[in-house]
């Protein structure tokens, strides 16, 4: 399967030290009233990819995440698990996933296909093979967002998404502008549905030209990998790899189970 890259936005860092909702009032003009943290760094994301390229009314929108608003989750867990309070109104609305897709088509016009979609594990890879399949029947653009936010205590976040206790996590969105049409594109990705063994990826690092990154959790292969982890990283990776004009394999892993996607500029 193969799609191509026409634009790309991307962000990560301690979501702390940025503050998010004051960027889409006073550089965006936004009305973020409502939303919280997840949704406000989903919409800002967008807009970063709105001013690299043009977006259609009609262009399809997906988003994914790693845990998704986990930490709605968490406050909401609190004040009425723990306090023994009611269910604020927005925080509940807040935690649908297609709230998230909502007010992100909003920010952009989007009037076309909007789904949030978040996978057991590669959720990243996974949203590809759907927004491939979809774009083969529509013949349309797509927009994929992807957006993980590091919340505290981050011990719940490492236990939910497998990794060591001494992995740093931080939050991360990128988006990227997909089509199956060539023109204009700044490179394109190739991936499959296979799922692949130890021994099958060793073989194929033998005779790869590309660089390689893998994933933090990819513990048996002696590969570069990032100091910090989030689930959607892949996107990030080929965020990255497009920004410095590298072709790159990405490994991504989970229980003995392997994926491949591969980036090349243009």
């Amino acid at each position: 399967m193969k799609l191509y890259v026409k634009a790309y936005s991307s962000y990560i860092g301690n979501i702390k030290e940025f503050d998010v909702k004051k960027e889409l009032k006073q550089k965006y003009k936004l009305d973020t009233r409502r939303q919280d943290t997840f949704i406000h760094l989903a919409v800002y994301g967008a807009q970063k990819l709105r001013e690299n390229t043009d977006i259609n009314l009609d262009d399809e929108l997906y988003v994914t995440s790693g845990l998704g608003n986990i930490d709605v989750l968490q406050k909401t867990n609190n004040y009425v698990g723990k306090e023994g309070n009611f269910i604020k109104p927005f925080d509940f609305i807040n935690m649908l996933g297609n709230t998230t897709s909502y007010y992100v088509a909003s920010s952009l016009g989007l009037k076309g296909k909007n789904t949030f979609q978040i996978s057991d594990n590669f959720t990243y890879i996974n949203t590809l093979i759907s927004v491939f399949a979809s774009l083969n029947i529509s013949k349309k653009d797509a927009v994929l967002g992807s957006i993980d936010l590091a919340t505290q205590p981050d011990e719940i976040i490492k236990r939910v998404l497998g990794v060591d206790k001494e992995t740093k996590v931080t939050s991360s969105v990128n988006y990227q502008k997909l089509s199956l049409n060539e023109d204009g594109a700044l490179a394109y990705m190739e991936f499959d549905s296979k799922s692949y063994s130890l021994d099958e990826i060793n073989e194929i690092l033998k005779t790869t030209s590309l660089d390689v990154i893998s994933s933090m959790r990819c513990r048996k292969l002696d590969t570069n990998k990032y100091d910090e982890y989030f689930e959607t990283i892949p996107a990030y990776a080929l965020s990255k790899a497009i920004e410095s004009n590298s072709d790159l394999l990405y490994i991504d892993c989970y229980d003995s189970k392997y994926k491949l996607l591969k980036l090349i500029n243009i």
